[in-house]
């Protein structure tokens, strides 16, 4: 594993450690991606990793509409609502006409959808925490405390996108990477 270098380095070393943490996020993110597809085969569940990206955005958003929910799980509008329909047709999300504005549509889960989204996120905890499980308290706290920094970072970076938006009248947050 590669260890990052810490204060007092040149520019270029700033940036060569930032190249790293970019590659490692990238590659966390495709073996998190491996991993839920793994476990929602091996669960049974009929779905792809990208569903279980919509289940709980729609859960913490009911109501939510298909352009609202490709900016909040960062997934192209065109895929989000390929994926919607599939889970319209598995009877896991329901549609609602808008009552203010009849051209939008508004995404609720089902008793269903809310079911699967529960074992999902077990499932999915469960999974992950053995994955955790050969790391020390140290190192546990070591990566939630980088997680928890790194969340902040990225928080503000989507505010000051979203406000820079707003400013300019432009829908849209922090460019993705």
């Amino acid at each position: 594993m590669t260890r990052l270098a810490v204060r007092g380095d040149t520019e270029d070393a700033r940036a060569a450690r930032q190249g790293q943490v970019i590659d490692q996020l990238r590659a966390l993110a495709r073996s998190l991606r491996r991993q839920q597809v793994a476990l929602a085969a091996g669960r049974g569940f009929p779905m792809s990793g990208a569903y279980f990206a919509l289940l709980p955005e729609i859960a913490a958003h009911p109501g939510v509409t298909v352009s609202e929910l490709a900016r909040l799980t960062g997934l192209p509008k065109s895929r989000v609502s390929v994926l919607a329909t599939r889970l319209l047709a598995e009877r896991v999300v329901r549609k609602d006409p808008d009552e203010h504005d009849s051209r939008l549509v508004l995404l609720t889960l089902t008793e269903a959808g809310r079911r699967r989204a529960e074992e999902w996120s077990a499932a999915s905890r469960q999974a992950i925490g053995r994955l955790l499980e050969p790391l020390s308290d140290e190192e546990l706290a070591a990566i939630g405390n980088g997680l928890v920094t790194l969340q902040r970072a990225f928080r503000q970076a989507e505010e000051q996108g979203q406000e820079g938006q707003r400013r300019r009248g432009l829908p849209g947050g922090a460019p993705p990477c």
